[in-house]
C-alpha cells in the first residue's frame, strides 16, 4: 500500500503547489518526463509497481511510491498533495489478452482518475497514442479523424481510456489534456528502437513492403516538450493533441540510418503487407492458444500491430499542437538519431 511510504527520496511537500504525480514513471517516456520536471523545479512523485525496475530514476530527486494501476486499493493516497497528474502508465502489448490489456489501460485509467479526483487534482495529462487513428495510411491525419475499425486490442483500449478521461473531466472540475504521440524514439527506447537495433545486428530485421511507409517518428525530448506545455497552457484543457516530428523518413530510411550508425548490414528481408498481415494474424492466435496450454513466454516475430506500424504511412498533422500549445519539434532528426545510436552502443547493445 502507498501508505507504507516512499521507496526512496524525500517525501514531497504537499503544501507546495507544484507537485506532479507520474504513472509509468519507470518506463521510457515516464522516466524522461520525471527528469525534465525535476530539472524545471517541480516536485515529482513516481508511481511504480513493486516489481518495477526503478533504476531509470536513480539519479533523480523524486519520491517513489508503490501501487498498481490494475489494483484500485493500492492507489489509495497516490495523488494526495498533487496538483498535476501525468498518466503515462499502460500495458503496451501485441500478445496479451483483451482482459489483461483492458485491466491496465481502461480500468487502470479509471482507477487513477478516481484517486486524482479524490485529491482535487487540478490538471490530468493523459498519454494516448496515434494508434487510436487505426493506421489509415492517409496524409496529414489530424485529431478529427475517427477510425472505422481496429485490428488490435491495444488501440481499442487506448481509445476507451481516452473516453474515461473525458467522462471524468465532464463530470467533475478536472482539467484534462490528451497527448497522442506517434512512434517515439530516443535513448531508453528498449521495446521499440532497442529491438529494431538488435534485429538489425542479428540480421533478422523484417521490413514491410520494402520499408516504404512513413515511420511517423517523434524524438523523446520533443514529446516531453509537449507534455510540459500541456501542463502550463491555458488553452490545452479539454483538448487532444497529436505529437509527431512530421518527418517524411520511411522505415527503410530509418533502419538504414540506424544500421550505418551501428556499423552493421541494413535490413535485407521484406514481405508484402497482405502476406505479413496474414502471418501476423496466424501467429497471434497460435501464440495465445499455446500460452493457455503450455505457459509459453517466447514471443513470435510478427504481429498485426507491428505490420500496421511498419507497413502503413504514419503521416500526422501537428497544426493543432503548434497553434494551441505553441509546440515545435525542437530536436531535429540528425541530432535525435545521433543521441539514439550513442545510447544503443554505450548501454543497450554493449
Amino acid at each position: 500500500m502507498i501508505a507504507e511510504g516512499p521507496l526512496r527520496g524525500e517525501p514531497i511537500t504537499a503544501s507546495r503547489e507544484d507537485v506532479c504525480l507520474i504513472t509509468g514513471a519507470t518506463g521510457f517516456i515516464g522516466s524522461h518526463l520525471a527528469r525534465r520536471l525535476v530539472e524545471d523545479g517541480y516536485q515529482v512523485r513516481c508511481l511504480a509497481r513493486s516489481s518495477s525496475d526503478t533504476s531509470p530514476l536513480d539519479a533523480l530527486d523524486v519520491e517513489i511510491v508503490i501501487g498498481d494501476l490494475a489494483s484500485a486499493p493500492s492507489l489509495a493516497g497516490a495523488a494526495a498533495g498533487c496538483r498535476y497528474v501525468f498518466h503515462c502508465g499502460a500495458l503496451v502489448s501485441d500478445w496479451a489478452t483483451v482482459a489483461e490489456i483492458t485491466r491496465v489501460n481502461v480500468e487502470g485509467t479509471r482507477n487513477i482518475l478516481a484517486v486524482s479526483l479524490d485529491a482535487a487534482v487540478e490538471r490530468f495529462i493523459h498519454f494516448s497514442t496515434t494508434d487510436i487513428y487505426g493506421h489509415p495510411g492517409r496524409q496529414a491525419v489530424d485529431e478529427t479523424y475517427v477510425a472505422e475499425r481496429f485490428r488490435n486490442w491495444y488501440a481499442q483500449t487506448k481509445l476507451d481510456a481516452e473516453a474515461e478521461v473525458r467522462r471524468a473531466a465532464d463530470a467533475h472540475e478536472l482539467e484534462a489534456v490528451i497527448l497522442r504521440p506517434a512512434t517515439v524514439y530516443g535513448p531508453g527506447s528498449k521495446e521499440v528502437i532497442g529491438e529494431i537495433a538488435r534485429a538489425l545486428r542479428n540480421g533478422t530485421m523484417l521490413l514491410i513492403d520494402r520499408g516504404r511507409a512513413i515511420a511517423g517518428l517523434c524524438y523523446i525530448e520533443n514529446v516531453i516538450d509537449a507534455a510540459v506545455l500541456a501542463l502550463t497552457s491555458r488553452s490545452a484543457s479539454g483538448q487532444a493533441f497529436t505529437i509527431s516530428d512530421g518527418l517524411q523518413i520511411t522505415w527503410k530510411g530509418f533502419t538504414d540510418d540506424l544500421s550505418a550508425g551501428l556499423c552493421c548490414s541494413p535490413a535485407r528481408w521484406s514481405l508484402p503487407y497482405s502476406v505479413a498481415n496474414a502471418i501476423g494474424f496466424s501467429l497471434e492466435h497460435g501464440y495465445r492458444a499455446l500460452r493457455r496450454t503450455t505457459h509459453l513466454r517466447t514471443l513470435p516475430l510478427l504481429s498485426r500491430q507491428a505490420v500496421q506500424v511498419l507497413g502503413r504511412n504514419q503521416d500526422f498533422s501537428t497544426r493543432k499542437a503548434r497553434e494551441l500549445l505553441g509546440w515545435e519539434s525542437r530536436i531535429d532528426y540528425a541530432t535525435g538519431l545521433e543521441a539514439t545510436i550513442a545510447w544503443l552502443l554505450a548501454e543497450y547493445l554493449k
